[in-house]
């Protein structure tokens, strides 16, 4: 129906290609010419090993790099980029988007544990660094989060979210977009 199909990476995925491999092709993720796209369960990356592993496996984009703990820049940096390759003294040829916020860091207890007011403010000067660079603000929302009964980071909060980004001027993209927008303007 014309929905991006990507791979969520198991645990051991990060770190082992046959995992990575069964993920992909049980999500249906490797086809003919497609980007790829791969953000890895409970955000883990192993900087020796998943960057190998993802250009290996063709990945055209992922974006596994973000906090659980918190919400803003990993990599002290809000734009796309492509990972340095210490092996090669290049850098790899997958994209990495990086994650801005996760809605279980928002919410649960071991995180943040903000109510569902304190989302958008909480937010705010993190949107604001990103329009200020011209950055990207890649979120995770869990399918189960979407739930009418979910009122501490469910679909209210995720609408007032994509609100806000559009009174931002926002543009809306799916991994596979953003990486063609970018490789086009190459």
């Amino acid at each position: 129906s014309g929905a991006e199909i990507a791979c969520h990476g198991s645990y051991d995925a990060a770190t082992d290609a046959r995992e990575l491999a069964a993920d992909q092709q049980a999500a249906g993720a490797v086809e003919a010419g497609a980007t790829s796209g791969n953000r890895f369960h409970y955000l883990r990356w192993e900087p020796t090993s998943t960057p190998q592993l993802l250009a290996a496996a063709g990945i055209g984009y992922d974006s596994t790099l973000g906090f659980a703990e918190h919400f803003g820049f990993r990599n002290s940096y809000c734009l796309p980029f492509y990972p340095f390759d210490f092996a090669r003294q290049t850098t790899h040829e997958f994209l990495e988007i990086p994650l801005v916020v996760m809605d279980t860091t928002l919410h649960h207890p071991a995180y943040l544990q903000l109510s569902a007011d304190e989302l958008v403010p909480a937010l705010e000067p993190v949107f604001a660094e990103i329009k200020k660079f011209g950055g990207v603000a890649s979120m995770l929302w869990h399918n189960q989060n979407f739930s009418p009964a979910n009122t501490r980071n469910g679909p209210a909060q995720f609408h007032q979210l994509m609100t806000h980004l559009q009174q931002l001027g926002a543009r809306f993209y799916t991994g596979a977009q953003l990486t063609q927008e970018i490789k086009n303007d190459q």
